[in-house]
């Protein structure tokens, strides 16, 4: 079943390619952008820094579990965002709470239910800020469509909580499971203190990652004209929920997609002129941003991941021994 997953994704992802390149000369796709790379090398290290911001929102989750030096905290997030970019199905979420049970002395299904609460936080956030950004963005939707939104938006938070509230049995979930993921969550955003400061460093977060696009985006000569605030919470946005469709691992082709036909979209919107030399520079913007994003995963990332490895084998041989 697995393999066929990953055959479906990896197609998924080899269509949206095909739909980003299919006109394009590929000889000539990074040819032509013009950036400012002092800019672009000040958002890839705000994107090494704002691992300090998530691994502080992560020790604020863990509170009221085992004590640990701050340096212990980066391990679980950068972990967690390497095995996200270079796996498929999104992994990382599923394999970081036995790094959480290692060091933080929590099971596996309460550090499932922190690293749920976290990512919740986190999509909540990003869809309020989101949606904020529909009444002052250059597509002018309309009041309608806002409200919709919203009405959604607030019906499926109040859904949930009521589900968390009061029903005691999820579908055929073990009772056992389900108390120990009661127990993370007990132990964790049920404190309203810890609830909170989570949200406020999710929102710090977010805006960290809205500053960086809009620094990306302001720094290539064809999107300066359409990087407003507004426009650019839209972009981040598109990029978040662009990452909920099945692909291949770091979301290429559905990334870079979503990414050209939005730009495209704000072209349109603002009446400046659009053609296939703009669509081929777009491409190639789209192919810059994403190795931007991916730079700090599959680095610090990497090195974390590398360590842990060597820290499981050598516990493996010894208890072999």
């Amino acid at each position: 079943m697995n393999f066929f997953k990953k055959i479906a994704s990896i197609s998924i992802s080899i269509f949206f390619i095909y739909l980003c390149l299919k006109d394009i000369p590929l000889n000539t796709l990074l040819k032509d952008v013009d950036y400012n790379l002092n800019i672009l090398i000040i958002a890839i290290l705000i994107l090494f820094l704002i691992n300090i911001i998530k691994s502080i929102r992560l020790k604020i989750l863990l509170q009221n579990f085992k004590k640990k030096n701050f340096s212990f905290y980066f391990k679980p997030v950068l972990l967690r965002q390497f095995l996200n970019t270079v796996f498929f199905f999104n992994v990382g979420e599923l394999l970081t709470p036995l790094v959480l049970k290692r060091y933080f002395k929590c099971s596996y299904f309460e550090g499932l239910s922190i690293l749920f609460s976290e990512r919740l936080i986190d999509l909540t956030v990003i869809t309020l800020i989101f949606g904020i950004s529909l009444i002052f963005n250059d597509f002018n939707l309309g009041n309608e469509i806002i409200y919709i939104y919203f009405a959604i938006y607030f019906f499926l938070i109040f859904s949930f909580l009521y589900i968390v509230k009061f029903k005691k049995k999820i579908f055929l979930i073990p009772k056992k499971i389900i108390q120990k993921v009661i127990s993370g969550y007990n132990l964790s955003i049920k404190n309203k203190n810890i609830l909170w400061l989570s949200f406020l460093f999710s929102f710090t977060i977010w805006i960290v990652f809205i500053f960086i696009d809009l620094l990306i985006f302001k720094s290539f000569e064809i999107t300066s004209p359409i990087a407003t605030i507004p426009n650019i919470i839209f972009l981040t946005g598109v990029m978040v929920f662009s990452q909920f469709i099945p692909a291949a691992p770091a979301s290429v082709g559905i990334f870079n997609f979503f990414i050209i036909q939005t730009i495209e979209a704000f072209y349109i919107a603002q009446g400046i002129s659009y053609d296939l030399s703009i669509k081929i520079e777009l491409t190639g913007i789209s192919i810059i941003v994403l190795v931007m994003y991916v730079i700090p995963d599959i680095t610090w990332g990497g090195y974390v991941f590398y360590k842990e490895t060597l820290i499981s084998l050598k516990r493996f041989d010894k208890s072999k021994k």
